[in-house]
């Protein structure tokens, strides 16, 4: 009876998100499915916490990508509705660890948190970093290129990337109240960051990965990186 109710809460919950999301525009009808799957297996098998981790990404990313929209749409560097490839591509990862979560596996969590705060530094850096007035250069050879140039970087980029995986630290401390999750979150974070800029530049830059494939490798190395750190 009790899994029952859980369950039934647990679907009312993602249900009502999915139509918030819906209305917000910011997904399409199949990023708002792949979102509630994924929101699903979060919240019934993880618990809440798992959820409002990932929410937290959700809106600080719909945050960010509203400012100076006006300014990225005169430039056409404005994406304001994702679709399931977006979602996969930044959710896929976490929710790996979660379910190792699941099966027992502890440490994962923290590949869990630090996996959203790549996605996260990506999502400042990118969202943000094309407002600064720097001229943007290729992370690999440091040469000058066109703001929105695959694997292109600024300082400012940077460093609100820094913020963005700093912010899902503390969000995550707060939540599963272990200190050293901040600094995993925020060195993974930023770890995946540039592993995206890096990936892009080498990768797809030359049409050999799509912006996706890179998020997706982003995901895992801020993963990854944030286990070792708090194994260290």
């Amino acid at each position: 009876m009790e899994s029952l109710i859980r369950l039934f809460i647990s679907i009312l919950i993602i249900c009502v998100l999915a139509l918030l999301i819906k209305k917000s525009g910011c997904l399409d009808n199949e990023g708002v499915i792949g979102s509630s799957i994924m929101g699903f297996i979060l919240l019934y098998f993880c618990g809440f916490k798992y959820l409002v981790l990932l929410l937290s990404f959700f809106v600080l990313g719909v945050l960010v990508s509203r400012i100076g929209l006006e300014k990225k749409k005169a430039k056409k560097m404005a994406e304001t509705c994702r679709g399931l490839r977006n979602v996969l591509a930044n959710g896929l990862i976490p929710t790996i660890f979660a379910i190792l979560v699941i099966f027992g596996f502890n440490w994962a969590l923290v590949g869990y948190i630090s996996s959203i705060a790549a996605a996260t530094s990506d999502t400042f850096s990118s969202e943000l970093g094309v407002l600064s007035n720097e001229k943007p250069r290729l992370i690999t050879t440091f040469e000058v290129v066109d703001k929105g140039t695959d694997g292109a970087i600024t300082i400012f980029g940077t460093l609100v990337g820094v913020l963005g995986a700093f912010l899902i630290g503390v969000f995550a401390y707060l939540l599963f109240g272990d200190i050293k999750i901040v600094l995993c979150s925020t060195v993974g974070g930023v770890a995946g960051n540039l592993a995206d800029s890096l990936a892009g530049a080498i990768f797809e830059r030359k049409g050999l990965l799509n912006n996706e494939h890179v998020n997706l490798i982003a995901t895992l190395v801020g993963g990854v990186v944030g286990v070792l750190i708090y194994r260290i």
